[in-house]
């Protein structure tokens, strides 16, 4: 399945917003849009404390529908707060700024392995409402007693997966697959780490060694989708074990997984985790790449070198085209290596005076900025309306220059020799 659209209402940082998602199968006619090279690609961006984290968990209950009730994940302050002396947003708000309800209202495409039947489309729509000083969900469709047998907690299709940006992967000694099971039902677990910092991935050496013996076709997909995955310039996956860890070989330098980089564990635990979770989705006779779904990672360039950061997301999309990617970053490498139909920029609403709409004064609005910007450099990237900033320079510097400017222009030699050489050296003594 895919998530076509989703609409939030009174949900933290968004007050009224809409936000429509690429992938696959979208009719890009109907955007008004090109098609981009990468269109299984949606990469968030916006400031700290904008939402983008917040996006993903809106994503994630959504798909989980009314079983989200018994998913294990709480609602928590999850209702947007209003300035207390702002503007009324609603007429459901409480006394101290605090909304009755927040609603999460989504479309989905299935694909024949989520087992939809004939429909074409399907819905969710949940609330987090508040008794008393707690929140609580609820599964409010229109049809709200026959709800899909999709969203049953038994049920393995819509597949979804999501990673919080404190992802960490256990041992494989300290990993318990049997208390985790406890704890909630698989989809649910899938998008546990959005929710909860001590949420673990399931480490590639807990289940791979057994996918080699039973199934050796779905092994070999596995080991290629890694190398495909961690791209040429990198460490390659070689399957074989030390121990109980895998090793990994650059320059003919074997290394255990434990003893590779933060950024490496970093790319590889959660990559290996998406993995296991293909594998036990992929409907039998079709290969892992066949396989469709919502895979979400907080803040993706986590732990990345540049060089990385200008690849993976072309990478994942090319390696894997038939998932739906939907990531966040604050990194203008990521955005230089895409398009701009590829990016959903999360920015505050404009402050327009008697009016309260979609977006306004303390309340976070989505939009796609129509700039060509694939190919741009980090600093072309950092100046457009993407970033907003107006000079990558540090303050005193950026005010240096702007008065040696000034004097240049009118008409000063000597300043015009010194801003030639201020503008390609630092400030400090060499």
């Amino acid at each position: 399945m895919y998530i076509d659209r989703l609409k939030l209402q009174n949900f933290r940082t968004f007050r009224d917003a809409e936000i429509v998602f690429l992938h696959a199968d979208q009719k890009f006619k109907t955007l008004n849009m090109p098609v981009p090279r990468w269109p299984n690609i949606n990469l968030c961006l916006g400031n700290n404390g904008f939402g983008k984290t917040t996006l993903l968990r809106a994503i994630a209950l959504a798909a989980l529908g009314p079983a989200v009730r018994s998913s294990g994940i709480f609602a928590d302050r999850l209702i947007r707060r209003e300035p207390v002396n702002g503007p009324a947003a609603t007429t459901k708000r409480k006394a101290k700024g605090v909304a009755s309800e927040a609603v999460l209202e989504a479309v989905f495409t299935p694909h024949a392995q989520d087992r939809a039947g004939a429909q074409k489309k399907i819905e969710a729509r949940v609330k987090v409402v508040r008794r008393g000083d707690l929140e609580e969900f609820e599964w409010s469709h229109a049809d709200e007693k026959r709800w899909h047998p999709i969203f049953s907690e038994s049920s393995d299709a819509f597949f979804f997966v999501g990673y919080g940006a404190t992802r960490r992967v256990e041992r494989v000694e300290r990993y318990d697959a049997a208390s985790r099971s406890k704890s909630s039902f698989i989809r649910a677990q899938r998008v546990q780490g959005l929710f909860e910092d001590s949420h673990s991935l399931i480490p590639l050496n807990s289940w791979l060694p057994l996918l080699q013996s039973k199934n050796k076709g779905r092994y070999s997909q596995v080991v290629k989708l890694i190398n495909r995955l961690l791209g040429e310039g990198n460490y390659t996956f070689t399957g074989e074990l030390e121990g109980r860890e895998y090793l990994f070989e650059r320059a003919g330098l074997q290394i255990p997984f434990p003893a590779l980089s933060d950024g490496y564990r970093a790319y590889l635990s959660w990559v290996g985790d998406l993995l296991y979770h293909v594998c036990a989705t992929c409907p039998s006779g079709k290969k892992l790449v066949e396989n469709h779904g919502i895979v979400m990672v907080d803040e993706i360039d986590l732990h990345l070198h540049p060089h990385w950061q200008m690849t993976v997301l072309p990478t994942l999309s090319e390696a894997l085209p038939n998932l739906q990617f939907i990531v966040t970053s604050h990194s203008p490498l990521l955005v230089g290596s895409l398009e701009w139909m590829n990016i959903i920029l999360i920015k505050p609403g404009l402050i327009k005076p008697g009016l309260i709409k979609r977006g306004d004064a303390q309340s976070s609005e989505t939009l796609r900025v129509e700039r060509a910007v694939h190919g741009l450099d980090a600093d072309q990237v950092l100046l457009t309306d993407f970033f907003g900033l107006e000079s990558t320079r540090a303050g005193s510097k950026s005010q240096q220059l702007k008065d040696l400017s000034l004097k240049a222009s009118e008409g000063d030699a000597t300043a015009a020799r010194q801003l030639l050489a201020q503008m390609s050296q630092g400030t400090e003594a060499a």
